[in-house]
């Protein structure tokens, strides 16, 4: 039975790692949150029984298309282990698909934009352990970093299926009541309610905005049509950073875990694996800074050419004799 069970182990990170290999790579410095995607084309099929997110109108908008040359990149700058939050235009260097860009337009601070915030819950019977807990961090959270009449954020829940138990609101109490509508139970299809939760972030598209979504789950898997592959080219194509915070408490490092982590590396984002109460505020708190820190630049790439193709890029940041490190996602899918 044991060697059953390591044999078994062993298949699934084997085709996790196959899946990693066929995934676009990037540079250790790259990365891109851009404005431009065509999600008409995800992953190798379509997923047949995924349901188009509707707006408020009823309009579907499982397809969406910005016929626009800009892209809007965010990141984050640090020397050692702080942020860096003062530097100017000129600091930055970017190479998209490797040339520099025709011009900048804009360069910034995240915080001068609109936030659109997805919390996406695993409730499978896995996680139910600590589900209180977790709820009163995210409440705390989410009354820290919530502007009024500016950000918007919306809690949705999954195991089998996904459930959207608050739609977007700029008032956290009606998050808190949203979490009393979550139950719990069943088998988990992360993948299939990642993609969701970026077709719904991408929803309302017709202003600049930073697009986050906090993943709650173990990163295991067992139930979605959708492959991990799939699932982080909607999070790219929608320009949605991935922040994973992982409800494994084993302390022993899972396939789930190295799933969460390439979630959120590949989209900019991070992953957290806290082993208990302290630890998940604490990644709480850095969430925070980091979405505080962040930089946009939008620019116009060079000789841009609207072929659906994924198109890598790198940031650099230096002052003087100062080097910094800079941290953002490998790159993004042009429109066709």
């Amino acid at each position: 039975m044991m060697l059953q069970t390591c044999k078994s182990r062993l298949v699934v990170a084997f085709s996790l790692y196959l899946l990693w290999l066929a995934m676009p790579r990037g540079f250790a410095q790259a990365g891109i949150n851009g404005s431009v995607f065509d999600s008409g084309k995800e992953g190798s099929e379509p997923l047949s029984t995924l349901p188009a997110v509707l707006d408020p109108s009823g309009a579907s908008v499982g397809t969406i298309r910005k016929r626009v040359d800009e892209v809007v990149a965010f990141f984050t700058v640090t020397k050692g282990r702080k942020y860096v939050d003062n530097l100017g235009e000129s600091d930055i260097n970017i190479v998209d698909d490797g040339k520099p860009p025709a011009r900048i337009s804009q360069f910034g601070h995240q915080s001068d934009l609109p936030l659109r915030l997805g919390v996406l819950v695993d409730t499978s019977d896995s996680v139910r352990h600590r589900f209180k807990f977790e709820q009163n961090v995210t409440s705390h959270f989410l009354r820290q970093i919530i502007r009024s009449q500016t950000d918007e954020v919306f809690l949705s829940g999954f195991a089998e299926h996904s459930n959207l138990v608050q739609d977007y609101t700029d008032n956290p109490k009606q998050v808190d009541r949203g979490f009393s509508l979550l139950s719990f139970g069943g088998n988990t299809a992360m993948y299939d309610a990642v993609r969701l939760a970026c077709r719904k972030l991408a929803q309302q598209s017709g202003a600049k905005s930073a697009r986050i979504l906090v993943l709650f789950t173990d990163g295991d898997d067992n139930l979605s049509e959708s492959t991990m592959t799939q699932a982080i080219e909607s999070a790219q194509r929608a320009d949605v950073s991935i922040y994973a915070i992982s409800t494994n408490e084993s302390g022993d490092k899972s396939t789930g875990d190295e799933v969460l982590q390439l979630l959120a590396v590949e989209t900019g984002g991070k992953a957290f694996f806290p082993q208990g109460p302290d630890d998940i505020v604490n990644s709480f708190r850095s969430i925070r800074q980091e979405l505080r820190s962040r930089y946009m630049v939008a620019y116009r790439p060079d000789e841009f050419i609207f072929d659906g193709r994924f198109r890598r890029i790198q940031i650099f940041a230096k002052r003087a004799a100062e080097e910094f490190r800079v941290h953002t996602r490998f790159g993004y899918y042009a429109p066709r």
